[in-house]
């Protein structure tokens, strides 16, 4: 899930600070240790091995940045190409006790395109076509016959968005832990009026993409999980990744803090199929790092695939430009892909610049005091943007 932070995309403090780096030397970041070589647990102690002046801007930047949003931690990750600048962790999660950067944390919105790529994997096998319409796999869902999987993937099908149906909010607030199925959703989101004939128009919506899971498992007969395992985890050794449709998560954890419901809770265990039902994923910042370089690339596709994928196809449809649109589960702004996921108080982006092939990732979750109605990782992930690619800074806005 995602919440509004621009006018064209629709995506839904600790005083104690700590920080744990893992370097392009190859350090890992489960091994916590200060620089006299002890054993980092407390929160408010600073542990490092910054022999680079770019990592340590990098940090500096990141620790500003967690102060000045007052969020709880955060972890991230750049890489230039496969290299790794810097890895690393900050604040507390649990509160109190020293984030790493292999806590596990909930993916998000990155999973769209890992959709879109195993959509024009299976383009390519002639198993579910770009253009055809869905009604071959989904014959009762409305106006199936003029929707296609293209649309789906674009935003371009003017179902409505479930995620800002008051009804579902209500439903949603009242109960955080409850299970939701794709059927209940898809008729939660059929239950307002389209926006549009499919295919005229751009409009986000998560219906889009649960709808999209359904019609890849309906025309492969696997699941989802099985499917992005297949097509995307295996081949890129994305071995600290899960599809977990449950809430379920597994040790260490980034834990998910919010005052969505006018308290400030651990929304850690909060059941991710009423916003992830697209195919929740559990992940380190590292491997969704490995996720996001793959997608620049085009390294799991085609060079044809590729280009399509990259393509302002959606330019000219409601406020998309050629240096401003929404495709196959990336929003591009210039040369920069970017993605905002933001769920159950935690808050994500990912950045990637086609042009140096710079990578930016990173998750955050949210303090007693944060407005939880925009995506707070956003502003750490562009400052970082910034001193990395100086003459050329992500502007996502």
């Amino acid at each position: 899930m995602s919440v509004p932070n621009r006018p064209w995309i629709h995506r839904t403090a600790c005083g104690a600070l700590a920080v744990v780096i893992a370097l392009a030397t190859g350090a890992c970041g489960s091994d916590r240790h200060t620089e006299d070589g002890q054993p980092a647990t407390e929160p408010g102690a600073e542990t490092s091995r910054v022999d680079n002046s770019e990592a340590a801007r990098i940090v500096v930047t990141a620790r500003g940045k967690l102060a000045e949003l007052g969020l709880s931690a955060a972890v991230f990750g750049v890489w230039r190409g496969d290299d790794e600048i810097v890895l690393g962790a900050l604040g507390g999660s649990p509160l109190g006790i020293s984030a790493t950067p292999d806590m596990r944390l909930r993916v998000g919105q990155p999973m769209e395109p890992m959709l879109s790529t195993v959509l024009l994997q299976l383009d390519k096998a002639g198993v579910v076509r770009l253009d055809e319409p869905i009604a071959k796999w989904v014959p009762d869902f409305p106006r199936a016959d003029k929707i296609t999987p293209r649309m789906l993937a674009n935003s371009t099908t003017g179902i409505a968005d479930y995620v800002t149906d008051p009804e579902f909010l209500k439903r949603f607030y009242a109960n955080p832990m409850l299970g939701w199925t794709s059927r209940e959703i898809l008729e939660l989101a059929n239950s307002r009026p389209p926006l549009f004939e499919p295919g005229t128009n751009w409009a986000y919506a998560h219906s889009d993409l649960v709808l999209l899971g359904v019609v890849l498992e309906k025309a492969t007969g696997q699941s989802l999980g099985d499917l992005l395992e297949q097509h995307i985890l295996d081949p890129l050794g994305m071995h600290q990744s899960q599809v977990v449709l449950t809430p379920q998560i597994t040790e260490p954890i980034l834990h998910g803090y919010t005052n969505e419901r006018d308290v400030f809770e651990d929304s850690t265990f909060w059941n991710p199929t009423a916003f992830l039902h697209s195919g929740n994923m559990n992940s380190t910042v590292a491997d969704v790092g490995r996720w996001v370089r793959a997608l620049g690339t085009g390294k799991l596709l085609s060079d044809a695939q590729f280009k399509e994928m990259m393509a302002a196809s959606t330019a000219g449809l409601g406020p998309l430009t050629p240096q401003k649109y929404f495709a196959f589960g990336v929003a591009h702004f210039d040369d920069w892909l970017f993605m905002n996921p933001a769920f159950g108080g935690y808050n994500g982006v990912a950045l990637y610049d086609m042009k140096t092939e710079t990578t930016i990732v990173v998750y955050a979750t949210l303090g007693p005091m944060v407005d939880a109605n925009t995506d707070n990782a956003v502003p750490m992930g562009t400052a970082i943007g910034a001193v990395v690619v100086p003459d050329r800074p992500p502007h996502v806005s």
